[in-house]
């Protein structure tokens, strides 16, 4: 275990905030504003300078008035699908009505990912005057240019990178537009699509419209809990402005206010909705929302699940999904077992990058073999699959290797070599031809390389050692006020060396400790799903760990639970 210690940051803008520890902490991550720090959805940024707003949220804004038919078309992930149910049940409320607006989410299997020409066509057939995209469309010239030639109007909400040459379209709104002024380019697309829905309800209110038809003008915020999963299901940066989001769905989704079917899914994981935080969102809500299109279920309920206001088909929905998400797991394991096989006998640890292929591996399930392998061999990994001559893959990087400008770069400076391809920084996807893998994979590490001149070593960055002071129920609740913590913004943790006193297995995965520290200060602590390594630790050692502050609470009380995240003898 390597420990690296954040850079003390100068705190002195942070000097309202009483407590020396807490500046360092937000001032490390950096927090240079109160409002920043507080994160309170007043401070949020205005839609005013998103590229486009203003044409999008006219034309959609035309259709709500004129009764025409839009169709809201999203993506199979959790963020494309939220975004999707987003459109839906906010038009709904804007002033749509109910027949005159509906969603699509493409098969991972079938149709695949993005507004593509076919859809278009069959939009064209059921008398769509408006498609409306959510988390795709940056990227689909040709499906622009066939809406325009039938006549049907494109707007276009999208977070992914922008290629040199946008779709034609009504409006492409798109944070990471080069021409974009907005203060934020880490909305997840569900948040894109939140914000234009914003300037709509805005133009409408500005028009008339409500005072004009006696609609009651909705309140946007009732919308967070959606815009809150496709955040932190994304994996976007939690800089300010998504926190602020993320913080308003937390407190939205804790005191009840959510919609029928997050609270029929968290019925069925260990997520309390009265104790939500993006861990439990990110590891037990949005896998079971993803299950059933890794898997190639021909009936995803996931999208059902979000729409449907009836509790009864929200709870059948979801157990649906958490069997899917089992099953999930099982392919999981397989695939995961043999992709270690393969890159065991690469280079891929040397050469800067890992580029695997099995046709038969499940696409929908390659994003998370390559996120395990990244991890354990410190290096971005492509996992591919496919047939009849052409693969897919999903990629997952490490911090510094931006893979959305590497897929970019391979377009631009080996033309064909990518049939379809983009992405984020962190994950992104591929379509080749299976004649052209060794290439891309020669190709992918040799870039990946520039990014990265070493294999990263896995590596804890930590907050440094905390005052024993500050070992206290206390300053548990003022760090979990600060939250919420995610991707760019994350947890403090700590680290120290101390003595084994006490180890106790718990039902054979997790381990709790009494440890002590240099002063003789006895602290209680708990390490979940503890490694072999980690299982033979004794008592009497000196053992350096890392760790993190929580508040656990239980019938009412709450108490300090210190979580180690890693533990080694010294």
């Amino acid at each position: 275990m390597k420990i690296v210690r954040r850079e003390v940051a100068d705190d002195s803008q942070l000097l309202d905030i009483a407590d020396p520890a807490v500046r360092k902490i937000l001032a490390s991550r950096g927090i240079n504003s109160v409002s920043d720090a507080t994160c309170e959805l007043k401070d949020l940024l205005h839609f005013k300078s998103l590229p486009d707003i203003k044409k999008a949220a006219s034309r959609i804004a035309d259709a709500v008035e004129h009764d025409e038919s839009i169709l809201v078309f999203g993506d199979y992930d959790v963020d494309g699908m939220t975004g999707a149910a987003l459109g839906i049940r906010a038009l709904r409320a804007i002033g749509c009505k109910n027949d005159k607006v509906i969603c699509k989410v493409p098969s991972r299997y079938d149709g695949g990912y993005g507004l593509s020409v076919s859809e278009v066509d069959k939009a064209a057939e059921q008398g769509i005057n408006l498609i409306l995209t959510v988390d795709n469309g940056i990227g689909c010239v040709e499906a622009a240019d066939q809406a325009l030639k039938l006549d049907i109007s494109l707007v276009i909400t999208d977070h992914h990178e922008c290629p040199n040459k946008l779709p034609e379209a009504i409006a492409v709104v798109d944070p990471k537009r080069s021409d974009s002024e907005f203060g934020s380019t880490a909305l997840c697309g569900a948040g894109v699509l939140f914000y234009v829905l914003c300037a709509v309800r805005s133009e409408l209110d500005a028009r008339g419209f409500y005072e004009r038809t006696g609609i009651a003008k909705p309140v946007m915020a009732d919308f967070l809990d959606l815009v809150t999963l496709g955040t932190v299901g994304d994996v976007v940066e939690f800089d300010p402005n998504n926190r602020r989001l993320v913080k308003a769905g937390l407190l939205r989704m804790r005191s009840g206010k959510t919609i029928p079917g997050i609270r029929a899914l968290a019925s069925h994981t260990r997520c309390s909705l009265d104790e939500v935080d993006p861990h439990g969102i990110g590891f037990e809500l949005c896998p079971r929302l993803n299950a059933a299109g890794r898997i190639k279920l021909p009936d995803n309920p996931a999208l059902d699940l979000l729409l449907t206001d009836d509790p009864v088909k929200a709870d059948e929905l979801s157990s649906r999904l958490d069997l899917c998400n089992r099953r999930r797991g099982d392919f999981e394991r397989v695939f995961l077992k043999e992709a270690r096989e393969d890159a065991e006998n690469t280079d891929g640890k040397t050469s800067g990058a890992l580029t695997l292929c099995r046709k038969h591996w499940l696409s929908g399930i390659s994003g998370l073999i390559a996120g395990k392998l990244k991890t354990e061999y410190g290096v971005p990994c492509f996992i591919f699959s496919g047939e009849n001559g052409i693969l897919k893959g999903s990629a997952r990087s490490v911090p510094g290797v931006p893979l959305g400008k590497i897929l970019k770069r391979i377009s631009a400076e080996h033309p064909g070599l990518l049939l379809q391809g983009g992405g984020h920084a962190m994950a992104a996807g591929a379509t080749i031809r299976e004649e052209s893998l060794d290439t891309f994979r020669s190709v992918f590490a040799s870039l990946s390389l520039e990014y990265l001149q070493e294999p990263c070593e896995q590596e804890l960055v930590t907050d440094g050692e905390l005052d024993e002071k500050n070992l206290t129920l206390d300053f548990a609740r003022k760090i979990e006020k600060l939250g919420p913590w995610g991707e760019g913004f994350p947890e403090p943790l700590f680290d120290g060396e101390f003595k084994i006193i006490s180890v106790t297995p718990i039902q054979n995965r997790h381990l709790r400790f009494t440890l002590q520290s240099p002063t003789g200060k006895n602290i209680y602590a708990i390490r979940f799903r503890a490694s072999l390594r980690e299982k033979a630790l004794i008592p009497g050692i000196e053992v350096k760990a890392a760790y993190a502050l929580d508040v656990s609470r239980y019938q009412g009380t709450e108490r300090l639970q210190v979580r180690l995240e890693a533990v080694e003898p010294i």
